[in-house]
């Protein structure tokens, strides 16, 4: 089969990208520029030779190749959640569409409450971990070390994460904040935005102001598995998430979440990993490490859930069978 991937960010589908390369399938990549600019002849092109679009993110790829796509080929839609806070789905044309692949049940609900799309035609598939990657080392020295992995943009919550720190930090001083990811001045876009820019000014100047400020430590944007696998705890404090992948890899390489209790995350986590105040945490802390033989082998059950070989055959049973 000749399959094309179009879409302008596809970070969250490289691993099918990868299987099927390796496939007996043929693949090409439709790489648009944004949510709507892209090569128009280019994709054209390429829909005369594809058998089967895979569409990641409903946006203006959906746009383009539901009305352009023609009736002997397959067309399939990836959702997150960005899209809900768009109009692109209700310029597509739901009728040629053939499947809709949400990441999380509380996004399949989302997405047929709010664009109407028909069940039947609606899958859930999970965001994937590879878990002959990220997998536990055992490391004895991760206690006090608790991290977050992607702090922007502002509803990342890297102030409630400071707050977390700073709890902790006050009943003992070994305790070290690790935050990977680009740093706000990586991205020009966000800096345009004077709330964004200004709200990690003050950030930043907390720490710097702070007794504690030697305990906050940065790392660049890059590979993850050594990171997690420094990690007792890693924090999900967002205000929204369609699934936040750095939750599953680090359960993965057996960090513990600490889940602020963002809308549609007990859909997807253990409510054993989720805080409804951030005043709980120094019971919540506690109480993992009085259960942490408990906690790893639920750590390492409720993770499978996510394995990329399972994710794999569920996405190959959509795009060939269905």
């Amino acid at each position: 089969m000749n399959i094309l991937i179009a879409g302008h960010d596809l970070k969250f589908i490289k691993f099918y990208v990868d299987y099927l390369d390796e496939s007996e399938h043929e693949i090409k990549i439709d790489q648009w520029d944004n949510h709507v600019a892209h090569n128009i002849k280019e994709s054209f092109n390429l829909l005369e030779w594809a058998d089967i679009i895979f569409c990641e993110w409903g946006l203006g790829n959906t746009i383009f190749y539901s009305k352009n796509k023609r009736e002997n080929q397959k067309l399939i839609v990836r959702l997150h959640r960005q899209e809900l806070e768009t109009s692109y789905l209700t310029q597509a044309r739901i009728d040629k569409i053939d499947s809709f692949i949400a990441v999380s049940p509380y996004i399949y609900e989302e997405f047929s409450r709010t664009f109407q799309l028909p069940r039947e035609k609606m899958h859930l598939v999970y965001n994937n971990v590879d878990l002959n990657e990220f997998y536990n080392k055992k490391n004895l020295n991760r206690e006090f070390h608790i991290g977050m992995v992607g702090y922007l943009p502002k509803l990342k919550r890297m102030d409630l994460a400071l707050d977390i720190f700073e709890e902790l930090y006050n009943t003992d001083d070994r305790y070290v904040l690790h935050f990977k990811g680009k740093r706000p001045e990586e991205l020009r876009w966000l800096m345009r935005i004077d709330e964004e820019r200004e709200f990690y000014d003050k950030q930043f100047k907390r720490i710097e102001n702070a007794e504690w400020k030697e305990n906050v430590i940065f790392e660049p944007f890059g590979d993850v598995v050594e990171f997690y696998n420094k990690m007792e705890f890693i924090l999900s404090v967002s205000e929204v998430e369609s699934f936040h992948l750095a939750v599953a890899e680090g359960m993965a390489c057996g960090a513990i979440p600490v889940i602020t209790n963002w809308e549609g995350s007990r859909t997807i986590y253990s409510s054993d990993f989720i805080i409804n105040d951030i005043s709980e945490i120094r019971n919540y802390i506690s109480t993992m490490r009085e259960r942490k033989t408990e906690i790893d082998y639920k750590l390492t059950v409720e993770v499978k859930q996510f394995d990329k070989n399972r994710i794999l055959k569920e996405l190959n049973e959509i795009v060939f069978n269905m």
